[in-house]
């Protein structure tokens, strides 16, 4: 139902000013009316919403109140804090520090993901390493979760119901690929798909979208796979850096 627009004289609409005050014509009747008064307005679902109020009671009894101080006199009386995630839960990991393993430590999970998808470990292992350098507690601005980076209906459609737990955020992004080559029939495009979806691969013919994010990772992730398939037998895991070394750069423009 559309609210009718105040009329401009209307004393009960909230001026649209820079920091949102109002001045009642209510008179104060003790800190408890005082309070009630700035809570109405602190909660109403108005433009003047904030999550802070500051207010003051004149020499008259009138409350002023306002979103951002511009008197002495004002004084903090409300403030609405979001909840706290409950401990334990997908949100409060996530906000938590992060939580690195080596790949050592992943490579039986790696490889058991990898097994059950027909897919080559190194694979799986180089699409962790470039979504999240191996945080399974990685979150990114868009809301993508754990170690390959699983968008929250990407993670439902896969049966990943802790994207940050390890085995089943691993085990979800290899089904993933493992659809995506199986759709395309090219690494490059199921991995350019991984990362701006399969809709914007199909837009643009089959081919690599023309996105600098997408156009970036592709690269990055070939030749971090190429680095992981050609490590000698016991060499170790010295090569895992924050970026690519500088020589494989060049090599990594593939497309």
């Amino acid at each position: 139902m559309k609210r009718p627009t105040p009329s401009p004289n209307d004393p009960a609409r909230l001026p649209q000013t820079a920091d949102c005050a109002r001045r009642s014509g209510t008179r104060a009747n003790g800190r408890a009316g005082f309070v009630a008064t700035a809570l109405v307005m602190l909660c109403s679902n108005g433009p003047c919403w904030a999550d802070r109020l500051y207010g003051y009671a004149d020499d008259r009894g009138v409350f002023n109140f306002s979103d951002a101080p511009s008197d002495p006199r004002h004084r903090l009386i409300l403030e609405i804090r979001p909840p706290r995630p409950v401990t334990g839960s997908t949100a409060a990991r996530a906000a938590a520090t992060s939580l690195r393993r080596s790949p050592g430590q992943l490579s039986p999970l790696i490889r058991d993901a990898a097994r059950q998808n027909r897919l080559d470990p190194a694979l799986v292992e180089a699409v962790a390493f470039v979504e999240s350098r191996f945080d399974e507690r990685a979150r990114s601005p868009k809301g993508a979760l754990g170690l390959m980076q699983l968008m929250p209906g990407t993670a439902t459609r896969f049966g990943v119901s802790d994207p940050l737990d390890a085995r089943q955020n691993l085990a979800g992004g290899a089904r993933y690929l493992r659809e995506l080559l199986d759709r395309f029939d090219s690494l490059p495009l199921a991995i350019a798909a991984y990362n701006a979806g399969e809709g914007a691969v199909e837009r643009y013919g089959k081919s690599i979208p023309p996105y600098a994010e997408t156009t970036s990772y592709v690269p990055k992730v070939l030749a971090h796979y190429s680095i992981i398939r050609n490590r000698p037998p016991g060499a170790g895991y010295g090569w895992n850096a924050t970026e690519l070394p500088p020589d494989t750069r060049a090599r990594a423009r593939c497309c």
